[in-house]
């Protein structure tokens, strides 16, 4: 359609033909992502059905078991890193550690990196940041504005300012941590090619690959799952944290609320 013809169109037929003109494409990354969701749907799937037939005076086995210690653990996590009683949140953190553990893993696949591509972070620090900005206004009401103006209302341009600062500060360091691992093994796979071919030249066009396989293995090992696993407990932690302050201890769910459960039940 020509630019003519697109003048004579409404504004409802115009939006409509560039609708229909626009190239719907997935990135590499996301496809990659969306690769992991299918995997961790297809696995919780299959450690619902396990635990559906599962006898409950029998110890489960495979795949439950590790499922079962899992979500034992992550409960305690929880409770540790909220200062709370876990309530439903080890759910999220569950979705959150598998998926990102799996992401920086995904690399060793061979396959495109998800954190290295920067939306994939970013969105997930927007989600911790709607999660942390839902329980302040749940549990403060009114009283999580007066927080724009503290000391003074004088602050209010500031504070509003650094309110966006969790959403910045995690995802630049996911991001640059896991790109900055990229680059190191790019830049060591360049030099050992090189260096390689040198010393093997003999070998013709296949000695460049006899120096960087091993190296660049530990290396993709280091970063994918150590690097991997650092990083999938510095952001579920910090969103445990950040989210836990915002819940008072004079709430069912806070200290002082758990330790009243526990007196009772002591008493009981």
């Amino acid at each position: 359609m020509n630019t003519l013809a697109l003048e004579e169109l409404t504004p409802v037929e115009w939006m409509i033909a560039n609708f229909k003109n626009m190239e719907f494409r997935l990135s590499a990354p996301i496809i990659s992502s969306l690769t992991i969701m299918a995997i961790v749907a297809i696995l919780c799937t299959i450690v619902g059905i396990e635990a559906r037939v599962q006898d409950p005076l029998k110890k489960p086995k495979g795949l439950l078991l590790l499922a079962t210690s899992f979500v034992e653990w992550l409960e305690s996590w929880t409770r540790d890193m909220m200062g709370c009683e876990p309530g439903n949140w080890p759910g999220y953190f569950m979705c959150l550690f598998v998926y990102l553990f799996m992401s920086f893993v995904w690399s060793v696949t061979g396959f495109p990196s998800v954190i290295d591509y920067l939306v994939c972070p970013l969105v997930l620090s927007i989600v911790m940041f709607i999660l942390i900005q839902f329980t302040a206004i749940r549990y403060q009401k009114w009283g999580y504005f007066h927080r724009y103006i503290e000391p003074v209302a004088f602050w209010l341009p500031i504070n509003l300012l650094t309110m966006w600062t969790p959403i910045i500060s995690t995802s630049l360091r996911m991001f640059g941590n896991c790109l900055s691992g990229s680059v190191i093994i790019g830049i060591l796979n360049w030099v050992l090619r090189g260096l390689s071919a040198k010393l093997f030249s003999f070998l013709g066009s296949s000695g460049q690959i006899v120096l960087s396989p091993i190296v660049i293995g530990v290396l993709n090992l280091y970063f994918g799952l150590f690097s991997g696993y650092v990083q999938t407990l510095v952001f579920a932690s910090l969103n445990g944290v950040w989210i836990g302050a915002e819940i008072p201890e004079t709430s069912p769910m806070g200290n002082e609320g758990q330790a009243i459960r526990s007196q009772r039940d002591k008493a009981i």
